[in-house]
């Protein structure tokens, strides 16, 4: 069983052999603190922020295969950076004092509202955190054919600075290799128009940020079980996704659920840029709150009528044509994916709770930012001149 079922995520990996925690906590931390050579990054130092010349399209080589079951222990030093950059994203963000990514606005002010007039309207650029599974594909057609904003996503063939379909530029931020070219292509990518970056990654999605084009996150969050289950039955049936997994059609989700392959806190990961065989601490939760709180600006998956009004509100997006994001959440949503579903408070849905302690907590925290941003709004139509 434990050969068929690894991470729920678009990273391969285990979180078997955790004699490595001790030592992994010093060296992951370096991918988070500006200090240290990891942090800045050869290409942060390389690659000066300024237009870069024009390139020929470069075919992307797959993500890296990695050996599925061997435990980190095992692993060799290359082994053991191919696993980092597939579930971080291989790039990593400038932090600022706050050990924050330097190039992501605030969503609101620290201390009173004039701090707000370091936004700039025309050249900070949106930045959806997409958390797999949590309703991220119907708000990407949202943005796109009911508020007419442009993004990059690699959807015809080779990645090139060019509009293949409405409102799309084909480039990749979403995988390790993607954003790789995306990060070398970022000007380009900024200069063509673009309002939004999309990645599943945040603290990659985040280095493609410059002084120059600021990102201003948001994201949508879902309960971390309704996830999970999402997740497994989706991942079973989609042929058409890099990570889809045909074996785990021979197990059911409770044998998923009780294997040690089993990948919980995947937000609070990401968040912390700590790798699943990393023992998560409250420490690590308190430093996901903090981004959260101070970074980025949350939808919830299961009040969306209410997410897409403040973002509407919050961003100043325009409609092109009244009830368009309400049809498409409620007649047109896009990649649903029906399933069978535990019953809250079974063996099952206990063991998960255990093992998704911190997302649990930081779910929940999520709701409680969610619930005062229509203060945040506020306060930003006032800065904007559109009163209050």
């Amino acid at each position: 069983l434990a050969s068929i079922v690894t991470t729920r995520h678009a990273a391969v990996i285990t979180n078997e052999d955790t004699q490595l925690q001790q030592n992994d906590q010093s060296s992951l931390r370096r991918l988070v603190h500006p200090q240290q050579r990891i942090m800045t990054g050869r290409r942060l130092q390389e690659q000066p922020e300024t237009n870069l010349p024009p390139r020929p399209a470069v075919k992307l080589p797959p993500p890296p295969a990695v050996a599925n079951e061997v435990a980190p222990s095992r692993l060799n030093e290359e082994q053991k950076k191919q696993r980092i950059k597939a579930f971080l994203g291989g790039i990593y963000p400038h932090l600022d004092d706050d050990m924050l990514p330097k190039y992501l606005r605030d969503t609101m002010p620290r201390e009173k509202l004039s701090v707000m007039d370091v936004w700039d309207v025309d050249k900070d650029i949106a930045f959806f955190w997409h958390i797999p599974k949590a309703s991220g594909s119907t708000l990407k057609n949202i943005m796109n054919f009911c508020f007419d904003l442009k993004r990059a996503e690699n959807t015809d063939g080779l990645p090139s600075m060019e509009f293949k379909r409405n409102n799309i530029l084909n480039m990749d931020t979403t995988s390790p290799d993607g954003l790789d070219k995306s990060f070398e292509y970022r000007e380009e990518i900024f200069s063509s128009g673009i309002d939004l970056i999309v990645s599943n990654y945040f603290l990659a999605g985040a280095a493609l940020f410059t002084e120059g084009h600021r990102g201003r996150t948001f994201t949508i969050l879902r309960h971390p079980i309704e996830i999970a289950q999402s997740l497994f039955h989706y991942r079973k049936k989609a042929k058409w996704e890099r990570t889809y997994r045909e074996d785990w059609n021979q197990i059911t989700f409770k044998d998923y659920a009780n294997s040690e392959s089993y990948i919980g806190n995947w937000v609070v990961h990401q968040l912390t840029g700590t790798m699943p065989w990393v023992q998560l601490t409250d420490e690590h939760l308190e430093q996901a709150k903090n981004i959260l709180k101070k970074k980025v600006f949350v939808g919830i998956a299961d009040q969306m009528d209410e997410t897409v009004r403040q973002l509407r509100e919050y961003f100043g997006w325009k409609e092109k044509e009244p009830f368009c994001a309400f049809n498409y959440l409620h007649s047109n949503p896009s990649n649903t994916n029906p399933h069978p579903l535990i019953e809250r408070g079974s063996e099952t849905w206990n063991l998960l709770a255990k093992k998704e302690k911190y997302d649990m907590a930081l779910y929940h925290f999520a709701l409680e930012l969610f619930a005062g941003q229509r203060e945040m709004i506020r306060m930003v139509k006032v800065y904007r001149g559109g009163g209050a």
